[in-house]
């Protein structure tokens, strides 16, 4: 993980052919002392005044690359780029100004984890291949590049940091679908499509569709009392819809989907498969809508049909691995803002440092920057940011934290590159309140009644109460529920030593608790109606489609 985008190792140092100058002029040099032999010595001091003299035009040299003397050009541009593999391949071209004599350049790039990037040299004199690698669906960030410089004939090495700050959208890959799996799909609420055949279905309309038995939270009004005196228990109408039903998909976002390698988490699963969910009902010119939550509400698209929607929906998506609010991160307000004072001083050459003196002068809790410039320096990147995006942002620059000057920080550090630290705590009862959160948010939108797909690995949905209120609540109003649960054991940790039973014994009792959990949320939810599907990593399109085409 890179915090601090500068040079490492020594700024300025001999190189291999200056090493052996440098003991070849100390060889002669001891054995005309030893001999008393003022020729050897003379000799061999010339090498030692070619170092001297070489080291004060490595200074110059290296002062002179520091002061924007070295400058690399990725092609292609600097803008933001858009690729639907897990790797991009970039083109550096190194320029160095004038007067600068340097004899060889290597370059090593500075990303953000978990990205991996490395540097191939081409046949093409002075052009490298950059190879940006992403496993995870998002953004990746290249901040720039340490390059070591050979100068003064190749007698010294010089490192310098070039700020070259690029981001890379990762977008999430299409599963395979089967032509015969096609999904004859939820309708848009009050809407209909000429061109593709409707299908009836159980909700508010008025022809009757069946008689059943009374569930807990049918209308009371729906009950068929002749009927139910027939048969001596409640018997309720369902009813035909007119109205079609749009799409909803709820990912969940807590920490325990973010567990295992970066890629092959649950979280990457529920990504891909709600993208992929998505452009399917999309192209069917179907409804979809998408909300991410964890033990709250974090973003929401409303349904829509069309490319557009797609696009928004995608966003959202991408957005899912950078969420940076206060409480789903771990460091305090000091270390925010001394990632923040890093990144300017690296990137930007710009310090906010204060002086020593006050410093030691106040309390040992006073902060080391001037925040009030650095926060100001911050708003205008973000404008910048924003400018060059041309659309406003999915989360507001306010939105991150509850402390105006604290949420721009974040902000900041959400649309530079510089990653935080997320925080692994469990919040009992999480997920069950986040479901219930964003049940509420979706009956509260207009049309209806929705087909809701929720995606979360119910670690934490131990909450029995709101898991009920769920359930009474979208059985009410006719909505309808799929809960994919990715618990298979291929989400686990991969990189678990074989030797090790106390990692294994963990692993085995966080696969009992999710197995728990998923059989108390099963209790309560499915007497109302819910579907559950239990996924894994290889699990295909269609199947989860034949199972939203049953529900629907």
């Amino acid at each position: 993980m890179l915090e601090t985008p500068s040079p490492r190792g020594p700024r300025l140092a001999l190189s291999e052919r200056g090493r052996l100058v440098g003991l070849t002029a100390l060889t002669w040099t001891a054995v005309g002392l030893i001999a008393s032999l003022p020729v050897v010595t003379a000799l061999g001091l010339l090498p030692a005044t070619l170092l001297i003299w070489g080291f004060v035009r490595a200074r110059v040299a290296r002062q002179r690359l520091e002061d924007r003397g070295l400058q690399l050009r990725l092609d292609p541009g600097a803008e933001i780029r858009t690729v639907t593999g897990r790797t991009v391949v970039l083109e550096a071209r190194p320029r160095v100004t004038p007067g600068v004599d340097v004899h060889g350049l290597e370059l090593e790039p500075g990303v953000t984890a978990p990205t991996h990037a490395r540097v191939v040299p081409t046949d093409e004199d002075g052009v490298f291949e950059v190879h940006v690698a992403s496993p995870r669906v998002g953004h990746a960030w290249i901040q720039g590049f340490q390059v070591k410089a050979t100068v003064v004939g190749g007698l010294f090495e010089v490192r310098v940091w070039v700020a070259t700050p690029v981001a890379v959208e990762v977008l999430p890959r299409h599963f395979p679908l089967r032509s015969d799996a096609s999904l004859r799909a939820t309708r848009a609420s009050m809407q209909e499509h000429s061109d593709v055949a409707y299908r009836r279905r159980p909700g508010l309309g008025l022809e009757i569709r069946e008689l059943r038995d009374f569930q807990a939270g049918d209308p009371f009004k729906h009950i068929a009392w002749s009927a139910s005196a027939r048969r001596g228990k409640l018997i309720s109408r369902e009813f035909e819809s007119d109205l079609a039903l749009s799409t909803w998909i709820l990912v969940d976002c807590s920490p325990s989907m973010f567990w295992g390698r970066p890629g092959d988490a649950r979280i990457d699963y529920a990504i891909e498969t709600a993208y992929n969910l998505a452009s399917v009902l999309i192209a069917k010119r179907d409804r979809a809508g998408l909300l991410v939550h964890d033990d709250k509400i974090r973003l929401v698209v409303k349904p829509g049909a069309g490319p557009g929607q797609l696009t928004r929906i995608v966003n959202a998506l991408t957005e899912v691995p950078h969420l940076v609010h206060d409480d789903r991160t771990e460091l305090t307000d000091r270390e925010l803002v001394e990632r923040v004072a890093r990144w300017f001083t690296a990137q930007r050459r710009q310090s906010f440092a204060l002086p020593a003196g006050l410093i030691q002068a106040g309390s040992p809790r006073l902060s080391h920057y001037d925040e009030a410039r650095l926060i100001e320096a911050a708003q205008e990147v973000l404008q910048e940011v924003a400018l060059e995006a041309r659309r406003a942002p999915l989360i507001p620059f306010d939105g991150y934290a509850a402390d105006y000057q604290r949420s721009v920080l974040r902000a900041f550090c959400r649309h530079v590159g510089i990653p935080l630290p997320v925080d692994p705590t469990l919040r009992p009862g999480g997920q069950a309140r986040g479901l219930e959160a964003a049940v509420e948010a979706v009956m509260a939108s207009r049309g209806g009644p929705h087909t809701m797909v929720s995606i979360s690995d119910f670690f934490t949905a131990d909450d029995v109460n709101a898991l009920r209120r769920v359930a009474v609540a979208a059985r009410r109003r006719h909505h309808s529920l799929l809960v994919l649960c990715p618990d298979h054991q291929g989400f686990d940790l991969a990189d678990a030593d074989p030797e090790d039973r106390l990692q294994h014994a963990i692993i085995d009792v966080e696969r009992l608790r999710v197995r728990q959990n998923l059989t108390l949320a099963q209790t309560v939810l499915k007497p109302a109606g819910a579907v559950f599907l239990s996924v894994g990593p290889e699990d295909a399109l269609a199947r989860i489609l034949a199972r939203l085409r049953q529900v629907a």
